[in-house]
């Protein structure tokens, strides 16, 4: 399939006594239409933890889901959510089952419950981990987007990887409108997105506790 490329090593940092570049690269899969996503789901990553500093799995999708909602301009839907639904409607417990398995069934009920989900895959083998942001879509489970986020200032840690996360989502947002043709539709839609996000950053951070049967919402006073 053609691939258009939007953006190439966009940007480098000069730091004091070395240089700091920070790069991503994105891909719009031909014919996708990222304006009809408007609720986004986190999928199961691609991740190994390597090293004491990184956070296990479960830390690192709370992370992605967190990032994303308080980032991202469209509804974020977190994995455990996901979990709950298809336990509740099919008895399946996808926390329950094994990796590959756990796939299989998200991926055949996703559709339900969100227009797209994102798979994030982080490369940690070296000293400068690689971050990866595949979102497909929900109906099909065709690619339509790609993001891939590379810094030396990434660190091995939450923080680092939430960072990727950070821009990956903005990124997303920005490339969502400009794919609109329609000079007063791409200018709406980003004044509602500088609205939203002015909104999201008067929220405090939400964190969650997962249970096998429940998810509980704590407000960090």
């Amino acid at each position: 399939m053609k691939k258009f490329f939007v953006a190439l090593m966009m940007f480098a940092a000069l730091m004091t006594t070395s240089v700091a570049s920070a790069a991503f690269q994105e891909t719009v899969e031909e014919g996708a239409d990222l304006t009809a996503v408007k609720r986004l789901a986190i999928a199961m990553p691609n991740y190994y933890k390597v090293e004491d500093s990184e956070p296990h799995m479960s830390d690192l999708i709370r992370e992605l889901y967190n990032t994303g909602r308080l980032t991202s301009t469209i509804e974020i839907v977190s994995y455990d959510d996901i979990a709950a639904a298809i336990r509740r409607n099919t008895g399946i417990d996808i926390l329950s089952l094994e990796t590959p398995e756990a796939e299989k069934v998200y991926n055949r009920y996703i559709a339900q419950f969100a227009d797209a989900y994102v798979i994030t895959t982080v490369t940690n083998n070296a000293k400068v981990p690689w971050l990866f942001f595949y979102v497909y879509n929900a109906a099909d489970g065709k690619l339509m987007y790609s993001y891939s986020y590379q810094s030396r200032l990434t660190s091995k840690t939450s923080k680092g990887y939430s960072k990727a996360a950070e821009d990956f989502f903005k990124q997303f947002d920005a490339t969502t409108a400009a794919s609109i043709t329609e000079k007063d539709e791409r200018k709406k839609l980003k004044e509602r997105q500088r609205e939203i996000r002015a909104k999201k950053r008067k929220l405090n951070q939400v964190t969650y506790k997962t249970g096998k049967n429940k998810v509980d919402m704590v407000r960090k006073k």
